[in-house]
């Protein structure tokens, strides 16, 4: 009887195991498996073009780290991705704290505020193309003949290709960053910020004090996310610039389509996308060790 209801106890705590089971599956299935083959396709020489492949070991890693276009293509990355996390998280949480307050319309605004998020991203590019068209009927040129200013052709210049590029995925990711944060936000407990008050802190002291160490955990998922989903975007970069001018706002992303789709060589687009891969592994690594880093701190 005793090893009955030893065993059902154990069937009870390990039960979940049955419920999660497919789910895990099917998300290995979905990103693991396809994850391994592309590292294995980067060892080949697998073209769309041919028939046949063969394994050639580190040739794509040497002929990629040789490849002329890369610094320039990874400096464009890097620029890119930096700029729309710090962009995201600060817009993101700026917004939040405004929707946390109690005002009229609040649920209004958080309806409308996640509305970029939903919006696919080729849908997206078309409309900034239109507002930043490099000619009269586009909205940005319209609003600076009203003042008086020149118009200008966003489109051909390398430095304002990227802004209205990063400004795009911008706006689109802003929405999940306000989602997360606005949830982190009512998790902080009340009454931390009324002790505060009472000691005499400032709005300041209180976001600095309380504020974003309670959100430090949010803000991790939030940076993760945002990274990894910033390195891994395609669509608006693709419909947007298409990596114009030149290679001036040519990103890593692009680069895998470029190769995989136009020049048909999916053992190199396999070799950017495993890099990109292990960029994001390491940026993670990194950003969990400092989290730890800070938390380990005296107070």
């Amino acid at each position: 009887m005793a090893q009955r209801s030893t065993f059902a106890a154990t069937l009870s705590r390990h039960q979940y195991l049955f419920f999660i089971m497919p789910a895990v599956v099917l998300v290995l299935g979905l990103t693991a498996y396809p994850a391994l083959y592309g590292v294995l396709v980067s060892f080949t020489n697998l073209n769309f073009g041919y028939a046949t492949s063969k394994f050639v070991g580190f040739d794509n890693y040497v002929r990629l780290a040789t490849w002329p276009a890369l610094p320039q293509v990874l400096f464009n990355t890097a620029v890119f991705v930096t700029s729309v996390v710090a962009l995201q998280l600060s817009i993101g949480l700026l917004a939040a704290l405004l929707l946390n307050r109690a005002v009229f319309g609040r649920g209004l605004v958080r309806s409308i505020a996640i509305l970029p998020w939903v919006i696919p991203g080729i849908i997206i590019a078309l409309m900034f193309q239109q507002f930043f068209s490099g000619s009269r009927l586009g909205i940005m040129n319209t609003v600076f003949s009203v003042f008086g200013l020149e118009s200008r052709t966003w489109f051909s210049n390398p430095t304002e290709s990227m802004l209205v590029l990063i400004l795009a995925v911008v706006w689109r990711g802003v929405p999940l960053s306000i989602i997360l944060q606005l949830g982190g936000l009512q998790t902080i407990n009340k009454e931390l910020y009324e002790a505060a008050s009472i000691d005499g802190a400032s709005r300041w002291q209180m976001l600095r004090f309380i504020t974003i160490p309670s959100l430090r955990p949010i803000l991790l998922i939030n940076v993760i996310m945002a990274t990894s989903g910033t390195l891994n975007h395609v669509d608006i970069p693709l419909a947007l610039t298409g990596g114009g001018p030149g290679r001036s706002t040519e990103v890593l992303a692009l680069s895998i389509y470029k190769q995989g789709f136009e020049v048909l060589d999916a053992s190199y687009a396999s070799t950017i996308a495993t890099v990109i891969l292990l960029l994001n592994l390491l940026l993670t690594i990194v950003y969990l060790r400092v989290l730890r880093a800070r938390d380990e701190l005296p107070s």
